[in-house]
């Protein structure tokens, strides 16, 4: 399949922060000057009979580094995005492991270019929610070099750092302010993860590419928000999947913020069932997507997710993203096709 011809132009149907025609020309024009750039390295054969190849995978990184930098060299690629003394998370995303999972091929391509950037090995986190799902998902090698944890392990939420949305929630086990006892309890308000707050200076994003009942796809700004609060289940549900939530609270400097770079795992992305496991709605695809704007990324994802979707006869994608054109309002990035300029990079650096 040529990934070149896959990606078709969809509507993006505005739910909320609707802006004045003023602001809808405004856009257009900044929009049009100045489009967002989305690299890719599409190799088929990086996997093989379902398993990754990594060595593959991580010359496929490195490619996508190197051209998001410009650069030669995978050490200066990298000094464009941290430096010595930097503390620097990788979040992955593990909740459909071992089936639809931020592979580990991938992270440890990150992480050594993370080194060879001159970031100590213990200055390295990977985190994601649940020690479960990690462990499913196959960390256990990188954690002899690296700092591997959950936000679980980590001592759960912060009671001092919060978010809150006009929408209230459900309490329930994990939640920072559940407290077992008879009645309901309720909250507007969620707690950050203390992975996140306690100290990163720069975060790495490694979403896997997969479709969401919750948020219709959680990628980039799901994969960031969700993952990283309790009390999330109000902030993406039907019928608004996140609109205008996901983008308005990863706009916070504590969450996408702190992202310098967010690398998508389309090696076997998942199309259905997601963003739990779902193995017979996995493709073997073979790619990887680089990008300094999330929402390039996330609708570029959301775009080759649909492809397949028409290909089974469900439901598009795109009717539950309105969010991406809210982010784009809030000027988080570039959702529309036309402002995305798909890249691609060879096999051989």
């Amino acid at each position: 399949m040529n990934l070149l011809k896959i990606f078709t132009p969809l509507v993006f149907l505005v739910l909320s922060l609707r802006p004045s025609p003023a602001e809808e020309d405004a856009l257009q024009h900044r929009l049009s000057a100045s489009p967002s750039r989305v690299f890719f390295s599409h190799l088929p054969s990086s996997v093989d009979r379902g398993r990754v190849r990594p060595r593959m995978v991580a010359g496929m990184v490195n490619r996508v580094v190197l051209a998001l930098a410009d650069e030669r060299d995978i050490a200066s690629a990298w000094k464009s995005f941290v430096k010595p003394g930097d503390r620097v998370g990788i979040k992955v995303s593990t909740s459909g492991a071992p089936v639809s999972s931020t592979h580990p091929a991938i992270v440890a391509a990150v992480a050594a270019g993370l080194e060879a950037a001159g970031v100590k090995s213990q200055d390295i986190v990977i985190w994601d929610r649940r020690a479960s799902t990690m462990k499913r998902a196959g960390y256990e090698e990188l954690g002899r070099r690296y700092l591997v944890i959950s936000t679980e392990e980590a001592g759960g939420y912060s009671g001092e750092e919060t978010m809150t949305a006009a929408l209230i929630g459900k309490l329930i086990v994990g939640d920072r302010e559940f407290v077992a006892r008879p009645g309901q309890q309720t909250s507007n308000k969620s707690h950050l993860s203390l992975v996140v707050v306690g100290g990163l200076d720069k975060i790495i994003h490694l979403p896997v590419l997969t479709d969401s009942i919750f948020s219709g796809l959680q990628g980039a700004l799901a994969g960031m928000v969700l993952d990283n609060i309790d009390n999330w289940r109000r902030l993406a549900r039907p019928p608004h999947f996140g609109d205008p939530y996901l983008p308005e609270l990863y706009s916070d400097p504590r969450l996408g913020g702190k992202v310098v770079l967010s690398i998508m795992d389309a090696l076997r992305p998942q199309y259905a069932g997601g963003p739990f496991p779902g193995a017979q709605y996995r493709v073997n695809y073979g790619a990887i997507f680089a990008s300094r704007d999330p929402v390039a990324l996330d609708a570029t994802g959301m775009r080759l997710l649909d492809q397949f979707r028409v290909q089974a006869h469900l439901p598009l994608l795109s009717d539950q993203t309105s969010w991406l054109s809210s982010a784009e309002i809030l000027g988080l990035g570039h959702a529309r096709e036309e402002s995305v300029e798909l890249i691609p990079v060879g096999p051989t650096p």
